[in-house]
């Protein structure tokens, strides 16, 4: 009885599916047909439908606006095909997509790559403008898999600025190549909520990303390089382009609750990181690499997270406390640990005048902070940590500092193994 049960409620099961599944059918169009309406909404508008020519050359400035504000009516998305695409700077609205499949790399070494740049460029006609890209108080608004290039147009203009003007915006870029800007890449002023992921931010006359005043968001993933100022940086005071108006309104130019995880930050003029003023920041599992400046200098922060990292050959070319992998300062609630410090003194792609870093940590006035359990091996040539004191309730210790065994010639120096007689 039990088993004919089981095959009736079997064969039941089978039929309600095979139901289930049947294609529907309208107006007496059989499934299958080729009669099938296709939908009434395309989920992609391409922009070369509303005049877009992409050819380097022709103004497509009218042609972005115009998808764009039928993107706002329709399914949200504006695709571009592989082209370059020349505009003037513009505001994107709320709630829409900007999207193409750039497939940029990073350079051109021995003639092997021209398309090193990608296959899908917006790049700027004129610089008279905040950024090429302006999201001032726009709300859910995806830029995709471009490549934005600012053509080193105006003086100060950045390649997407951001804002929240009183409620949460929660914008995110993916997949970009942004580069050639005269300020920065990315300017998140006093944006509330944010997220960059998997892009490469680089060669801009500012910083890759400045997000002074900026909070609660995500940077993972991303490659900051080859900037001349910082790769990621809050400045802790207002920047000298605001008006007096603008100051006031914003009050606050520090910090806070960004995660920021997996990066390469390398190459930058000034430094890798520099955060002024701000609190909550997560560091984890970034390379730090080869930056001009400290690997990261933090000053006036609380509640930091640093740990995981690999630092390696920072201050290039600096001579004070600069040329050190991790400056912090006037900061309390900070933990550093289980990061990894090299000088690589060994290092052949760029002039080695003399053994930078100095320094591999300096630390001075910290309250209710931990350094500890660091590796530090060839961290610096002078000091693994320099702890100028000043500190309350502080933990610095089991940090493995093997001190590199350098011979110094006239030309410089030279690195010799660990157990050689010291010169």
């Amino acid at each position: 009885m039990m088993k004919n049960l089981c095959v009736s409620v079997l064969v039941l099961s089978v039929v309600w599916l095979s139901g289930c599944t049947q294609p529907r059918v309208e107006s007496g169009v059989s499934a299958g047909s080729a009669e099938t309406a296709p939908p009434e909404t395309a989920a992609f508008l391409n922009i070369r439908d509303f005049g877009a020519k992409g050819d380097g050359e022709t103004d497509d400035t009218q042609a972005l606006l115009d998808a764009m504000q039928a993107a706002t009516e329709s399914e949200g998305t504006v695709y571009f095909p592989h082209g370059i695409y020349m505009i003037h700077p513009v505001k994107v609205p709320n709630h829409i997509t900007l999207l193409g499949y750039s497939a940029w790399a990073y350079g051109n070494k021995g003639d092997k790559d021209p398309d090193f740049r990608g296959k899908t460029i917006l790049a700027a006609l004129s610089g008279d403008a905040r950024a090429l890209l302006d999201l001032d108080d726009i709300r859910g608004t995806r830029i995709v898999g471009l490549t934005i290039d600012g053509r080193r147009q105006g003086e100060r203009m950045h390649g997407i600025y951001m804002r929240h003007r009183g409620s949460e915006l929660h914008n995110m870029i993916e997949d970009c190549r942004i580069e050639g800007f005269t300020g920065s890449g990315i300017r998140f002023e006093r944006t509330w909520l944010l997220g960059v992921r998997r892009c490469m931010i680089a060669f801009n006359g500012e910083h890759g990303i400045d997000m002074t005043s900026g909070y609660d968001g995500w940077i993972m993933d991303t490659m900051l390089t080859g900037n001349k100022g910082w790769g990621l940086y809050i400045a802790g005071e207002p920047h000298e382009d605001l008006t007096d108006e603008e100051r006031e309104s914003i009050r606050w130019f520090g910090g806070a609750s960004i995660m920021v995880t997996a990066n390469r930050i390398e190459w930058n003029r000034a430094g890798g990181i520099y955060f002024n003023g701000a609190n909550s920041m997560q560091i984890t599992g970034c390379s730090i690499d080869h930056n001009f400046g400290p690997g990261m200098q933090m000053k006036n922060g609380i509640s930091h997270t640093i740990v995981g990292n690999l630092f390696r050959s920072s201050g290039v070319e600096k001579k004070g406390d600069e040329c050190s992998h991790l400056w912090l300062e006037d900061s309390r609630g900070v933990v550093v640990t289980g990061n990894t410090f090299w000088g690589k003194y060994n290092r052949t792609e760029y002039r080695f005048d003399y053994p930078y870093p100095f320094y591999g940590i300096i630390a001075k006035n910290l309250s209710g902070s931990v350094i500890a359990d660091n590796a530090m091996y060839h961290a610096a040539s002078k000091e693994g940590v320099r702890d100028d004191g000043g500190h309350t309730n502080t933990v610095i210790r089991d940090n493995a500092y093997v001190k590199p065994n350098l011979k110094f010639t006239d030309d410089g120096f030279e690195l010799l193994p660990d157990d050689a007689p010291a010169e």
